[in-house]
């Protein structure tokens, strides 16, 4: 099956009909599972609060989720993020990677790339949400060191290393910090997800965070569209066991990753990221209404499709896509922030379609898509 690569770099099976089929199972059964919330000592109200209205009141913006922005030389990076401007874009989402800033032990930072990346996105007059995900082998749970993405061993060591985060890049100007990626897919926490552990990381890591920087804006980390198939876990399902597990209170605002290709947002699906938005019976909507969250938006950190490769829907289709994601994300009151993944193709391989998620060709060119968002967000030429 060909594999989709998003932002921390590693890869995972492209969302289609087929491979999400056990979720029309699981969905159903979801409303019986696991549901009451327990809510941390002193947490956060659920109500709305001032720095909550704050960023509703900015809510809306429009971003690009670019892994491989670190990559580049300094002077690239200030190109690319200029015609990013130029359409309209005003965030950017990269990956603050533990498993490379402290690669060499607890003692050791290496921070230069990702330095270099906000110095680049901050010159350009435009925001970041850095996702403190990857885990050392030094700090990875017994025996999973050697996995695609080792979970922590410590919830207090990686609380601490968020905690390294905020402090460095609040100085900066990076006020959004998500809590890793994708933590129901197994492809992202490895060998399989672990709702109660990713819990307990997310819990320690708020705590971290609004004690080093109060204005700090904590996500959740962004909930993939899988499907119930004894590895992976459903985004419904999975937050269900997240509220379960004490999460309440420890997120400022929800990540959630609503892939729908090859349907449209505007089509629904029950297998749909999209759909099990706020359509689908349990949906992520009525879980976070069901726990007291109904003033917490949604910030959908991932959303997009390919244009070529297994399971590709076309350029036109592609700028379809974003144009009705932009469109419901700006117009719908508790949906925030909005990264369409990604800014440049990967590369030109016929049979992967993680290669064509682009806005851009892999040489630069202009996509449908790029067009069609630039139009969107009132910038077309």
């Amino acid at each position: 099956m060909a594999l989709r690569r998003t932002s921390s770099g590693t890869a995972r099976p492209v969302i289609s009909a087929v491979s999400v089929l056990a979720a029309t199972l699981t969905l159903a059964a979801a409303a019986g599972t696991r549901t009451v919330g327990v809510g941390l000592p002193g947490a956060v109200s659920a109500a709305v609060t001032a720095h909550d209205a704050a960023h509703m009141a900015g809510a809306h913006q429009v971003g690009i989720s670019d892994p491989d922005l670190i990559t580049k030389r300094p002077a690239v990076q200030a190109a690319e993020l200029a015609q990013m401007k130029a359409i309209g874009i005003t965030s950017i989402r990269l990956d603050a990677d533990w498993s490379r800033v402290q690669r060499g032990g607890p003692g050791t930072f290496r921070w230069g790339p990702l330095d270099q990346a906000v110095r680049s996105i901050r010159a350009a007059g435009m925001s970041a949400d850095l996702i403190i995900d990857g885990c050392p082998a030094w700090a990875a749970a017994a025996g999973t060191s050697g996995d695609v993405s080792p979970p922590p061993a410590s919830p207090a060591q990686y609380a601490a290393f968020a905690a390294e985060v905020a402090a460095r890049f609040a100085r900066r100007g990076v006020r959004t910090f998500e809590i890793w990626s994708e933590p129901n897919s197994a492809g992202f926490w490895s060998p399989k997800p672990n709702p109660a552990a990713y819990t307990a990381d997310l819990r320690a890591a708020y705590t971290s965070i609004k004690e080093t920087d109060r204005a700090a804006f904590v996500l959740s980390g962004g909930l993939g569209p899988e499907a119930n198939d004894g590895t992976n876990i459903n985004a419904v399902t999975f937050l269900q066991d997240m509220y379960a597990d004490g999460a309440k209170g420890s997120f400022d605002a929800l990540g959630y990753h609503p892939y729908s290709y090859p349907a449209l947002p505007d089509s629904y699906r029950w297998w749909s990221g999209w759909s099990q938005m706020d359509q689908t019976r349990p949906s992520i909507r009525s879980v976070m209404d069901r726990h007291g969250d109904a003033g917490k938006q949604i910030w959908i950190t991932e959303v997009g499709a390919p244009s070529a490769g297994p399971g590709g829907v076309g350029q036109r289709r592609q700028a379809a896509e974003v144009t009705q994601a932009i469109t419901h994300a700006r117009t719908t009151r508790w949906i925030g922030g909005l990264y369409l993944y990604s800014w440049q193709d990967e590369g030109t391989d016929p049979a992967s379609s993680q290669d064509w998620f682009g806005l851009v060709t892999a040489a630069g060119g202009d996509k449908a898509a790029y067009h069609a968002v630039a139009t969107a967000l009132g910038h077309a030429r």
